[in-house]
């Protein structure tokens, strides 16, 4: 008997030995399990934010998008605006050349009426060698004609002068119009190629934040994985 309650005593002893080991092991898995919950709960927080973060840079990236259609739109409404003026230019160009050869034309007739007027004078001498008594008209025709072509000449630089004027300032307007248009054109391609730029880095931007919200996802599955190994190892435990 006594032997058998030495034999008893030792086994409660291991008895107890092994339940404190059991309980200890049980406590452990629980803060494990505990930590494990925490830190679960923390990756679906995060995984929520960059979720949020992702769609509003996909929503900015339609919004650039949409904006980057309407410059493509404007820009190609600028380039036909572009293609007017030019066809503005050529057509004053052509006008100009008109002009010119209607100037050519003038002096042409100017010279005309120059040799005219010395048909005039020498008929004119000839009249006065001829005709001493009417020597007082021939004059005063004479002088007459002169005035008369005088004004006309006069009359014809100032329309040639003034005509040339005018085209040649409409011309410099053409050309500091379409000057300032082209640099107003060469400003918008550049914001164009920093939109797209700044388009093409949140383009990036957005891969890498799907690359994060994947790993994550393997993350969260692998806790998931070990908070169920460590509740069926604690259940074990306990039963």
């Amino acid at each position: 008997r006594l032997e058998d309650a030495a034999a008893l005593r030792a086994l409660q002893d291991q008895g107890s030995i092994q339940r404190a080991d059991a309980q200890e092991q049980v406590e452990g898995l629980l803060a494990e399990n505990s930590a494990l919950r925490t830190s679960l709960a923390a990756l679906e927080q995060i995984q929520t934010a960059k979720t949020q973060e992702l769609n509003t840079l996909r929503d900015e990236n339609a919004g650039l998008a949409a904006d980057l259609q309407q410059r493509q739109t404007e820009y190609e409404d600028l380039m036909g605006q572009k293609d007017d003026l030019n066809s503005q230019l050529q057509e004053s160009l052509r006008a100009n050349s008109r002009l010119l050869e209607q100037l050519q034309e003038i002096g042409q007739e100017k010279e005309q009426l120059t040799h005219e007027l010395q048909e005039a004078r020498k008929s004119a001498e000839k009249r006065k060698a001829m005709l001493d008594e009417l020597a007082m008209e021939t004059l005063q025709e004479k002088s007459q004609h002169k005035e008369e072509l005088g004004a006309v000449r006069l009359r014809h630089e100032k329309e040639v002068l003034g005509v040339r004027a005018r085209y040649e300032r409409e011309l410099r307007e053409l050309h500091e119009d379409k000057k300032r248009q082209e640099e107003e054109l060469r400003g918008q391609i550049r914001e164009e190629k920093a939109r797209t730029r700044e388009l093409e880095n949140l383009q990036q931007t957005v891969e890498e934040l799907q690359a994060q919200v994947h790993s994550m996802d393997g993350a969260k599955g692998w806790f998931e994985r070990r908070l169920k190994e460590a509740e069926e190892s604690l259940q074990q435990q306990q039963q």
